[in-house]
C-alpha cells in the first residue's frame, strides 16, 4: 500500500487555509485505491501579537494591506475565490480579528480522528457567522456542538491553563525550521514542500510523484 504523510501548516483566521485545506480535502478524495494518506495538522499564527481579546478586523486589515480600496479588493478576492471551492465568506460580519492561540490549543488537544472535522467548524463559525475564535467560550461551544468534548466546563477549565500550548510552540519552531513565511503550508512525505493556495490538480500532480 502506498502511503502519504501530508503535514499541513496552518491558522484558523487564514482564508487562502480555508480554501487549501478544502482543495486538498478534494484531492485526497480522487487518490486511487490502495493509497493511504495521514493529515498531519500544524499550529502557524499569522499575527501572534494581537491581544487575547482580539483586535478590530477592519483596521488591522486596512493596515496591513495600506487602505479602505485595497481593503475592499481583498474581500472581493475572498469571495470570487472561496466560491471556486464552494466556500462562502460573510467577512462584512467579521469583527475581530481574534488571537488564534487558544483555537491552536483546542485543535492540539482534540483526538486526531476528530482534528479535520473540528478545523472545518472553526473555519465556518468565523468566515461565515462571524462568530469569533479567539473567546474561549465560543471555542468551547463548537466543541461541545460537534461532539468534541461533553464536558463544557472541563474544556474551558483545559484551555485557559494552556493545555495544548506545547503543540502550538512546537508547530511555529517547525515552521521557523522549515522557513514557512506564509501559510497554507504543506509538506508531503516530508520531502516536497507546496507553499500557498493550490488547486487540486497540483496536490495530485505531486502524489502521483511521492
Amino acid at each position: 500500500m502506498k502511503k502519504l504523510m501530508i503535514d499541513v501548516y496552518m491558522d484558523t483566521m487564514c482564508p487562502w487555509c480555508r480554501m487549501g485545506t478544502t482543495s486538498l480535502r478534494t484531492a485526497l478524495k480522487q487518490l486511487p485505491e490502495g493509497t493511504k494518506a495521514i493529515v498531519r495538522w500544524h499550529a502557524f499564527q499569522i499575527n501572534p501579537g494581537i491581544r487575547p481579546e482580539g483586535e478590530d478586523y477592519r483596521q488591522v486589515m486596512m493596515g496591513r494591506l495600506g487602505g479602505v480600496p485595497q481593503f475592499e479588493a481583498r474581500m472581493r478576492q475572498y469571495n470570487e475565490t472561496g466560491a471556486q471551492f464552494g466556500l462562502r465568506f460573510n467577512m462584512d460580519i467579521v469583527k475581530y480579528t481574534p488571537n488564534t492561540t487558544l483555537s491552536h490549543q483546542l485543535i492540539a488537544i482534540t483526538p486526531e480522528n476528530l482534528q479535520e472535522q473540528l478545523i472545518e467548524k472553526i473555519y465556518t463559525a468565523y468566515f461565515e457567522n462571524g462568530i469569533d475564535i479567539g473567546n474561549v467560550d465560543e471555542l468551547v461551544e463548537i466543541a461541545r456542538a460537534n461532539g468534541i468534548t461533553d464536558d463544557a466546563a472541563e474544556l474551558k477549565m483545559r484551555l485557559i491553563k494552556g493545555d495544548g500550548i506545547e503543540k502550538v510552540e512546537l508547530g511555529q519552531r517547525n515552521a521557523e525550521k522549515l522557513g514557512i513565511r506564509g501559510v497554507p503550508y504543506f509538506v508531503i512525505n516530508e520531502k516536497v514542500s507546496l507553499s500557498g493556495l493550490q488547486s487540486p490538480s497540483d496536490f495530485i500532480r505531486v502524489f502521483e510523484n511521492s
